[in-house]
């Protein structure tokens, strides 16, 4: 038999070698799935319930269902944090399921920030009540005042001390059938022993490893990976495709649906290759209005529909009797409701023409769209003679633009 030389450290690396250092983790570190989730299927759904957010297993574990998901902002250890310190159990002992629809109540999209700011504070609220209940229901049993009890350690316990009840032993996996409580007392933030901890996130170990399951790693029995082939403009055609240009690839195939052009493969790396190497022979691109023309393109439309979301009585005949109007008008500023309002009295004697010139100038002006639109909109309206007189009436009504100029 031949003997397999074995080279020395520095030929191997001279040949391109590389060093691994290997090392353990938890399991628990690289769970995404949490083993035993399938048994709660048919659990409460409702937010309003305490059982669609928590459950309480016989072992004294504590399951936490939430509606919002970790995005890679700490929320698998967050939301935890905030149930343990209102059950009064060790975030060792709770486990989180996420964004599983047959589980976790509708909590909305995460995001804008709230994931925990309405998330945690569902939840947060859902442990309390659980709290209140858990101490209710060892407080029956010995005819005791239920403020002489807490929860510590995932038991219920006299404050005064003495042996305590698990939690498992006061639910073993039964449902609390309770509503979530807006008014049940919150801990005290001075009293915390779990928020404000740095504890490590058990997404990490994961990600740093290479072992977390994103989307793109997930593969089914018969995958193909795709990629778009974009046009060179807006608004070019789709003329011709030389399918041969990717002949060289293997398994590439072209997917044509009108103007529309892709490539399907068998691995990314070859769908990646055939859109970059497909030829495709495209139309000029039509060409854009420009930005001059978008405010009246849309105001002129046409406009694929008109949608009516409220109708309270005739406004038109409402308008065209009344003695005078009253108008208010919002607008909103870097994702704050700032509500600029105006509500004074307009002459009802305006003419359909006088109407329609004035009062977009008074729209545009409170929502302060294009401020010298509005301003030489106006300086127009006091310099028309026609319009003169309705113009003086605008004047007191629109703060947010400079009226002070004479003609």
């Amino acid at each position: 038999m031949n003997q397999v030389p074995s080279p020395s450290r520095r030929e191997f690396l001279q040949a391109g070698g590389a060093l691994v250092v290997g090392f353990s983790l938890p399991a628990i570190a690289f769970a995404q799935r949490q083993p035993g989730a399938d048994a709660a299927i048919g659990k409460s759904l409702d937010t309003n319930a305490v059982d669609g957010f928590i459950s309480i297993n016989s072992d004294g574990t504590v399951t936490i269902f939430s509606g919002k998901v970790d995005l890679g902002q700490g929320l698998r250890i967050a939301i935890p944090q905030m149930a343990a310190e209102e059950l009064g159990i060790g975030v060792e002992r709770i486990v989180m399921i996420e964004g599983d629809t047959a589980l976790t109540p509708d909590q909305g999209p995460t995001a804008g920030s709230s994931g925990i700011m309405r998330g945690g504070v569902q939840i947060r609220q859902a442990a309390a009540t659980a709290r209140e209940t858990l101490i209710a229901m060892v407080a029956a049993r010995g005819n005791t005042p239920a403020a002489e009890f807490d929860t510590v350690d995932g038991e219920v316990r006299l404050k005064s001390g003495g042996a305590g009840i698990r939690f498992g032993q006061l639910v073993g996996d039964k449902r609390l059938d309770v509503n979530v409580d807006p008014k049940a007392k919150l801990r005290d933030p001075a009293s915390y022993t779990v928020v404000g901890k740095s504890i490590a996130r058990p997404d990490i170990p994961g990600k740093v490893t290479g072992r977390h399951v994103y989307v793109h790693d997930l593969k089914v029995d018969g995958m193909l990976h795709g990629r778009v082939v974009r046009p060179p403009a807006v608004g070019a055609k789709l003329l011709a495709v030389d399918e041969a240009s990717i002949k060289d690839i293997p398994g590439a195939r072209v997917v044509r649906i009108n103007d529309f052009v892709g490539v399907v493969a068998a691995s990314e790396w070859d769908a990646m290759a055939a859109a970059k190497s497909l030829k495709a022979r495209w139309s000029d691109s039509a060409p854009l209005i420009g930005a001059d023309a978008v405010r009246g393109r849309l105001r002129a439309g046409p406009f694929a529909s008109d949608e009516t979301l409220v109708k309270k009585g005739d406004a038109a005949a409402a308008l065209a009797g009344a003695a005078k109007v009253t108008a208010e008008f919002w607008a909103s500023s870097l994702g704050a409701t700032n509500r600029y309002w105006a509500s004074r009295s307009i002459d009802a004697g305006l003419s359909a023409q006088r109407s329609s010139l004035c009062l977009p100038v008074l729209t545009c002006c409170f929502k302060r769209l294009a401020p010298s639109f509005c301003l030489n909109s106006t300086r127009a309206l006091l310099c028309s003679t026609t319009l003169r007189p309705q113009a003086l009436r605008l004047k007191k009504l629109i703060a947010c633009c400079d009226t002070s100029r004479r003609c």
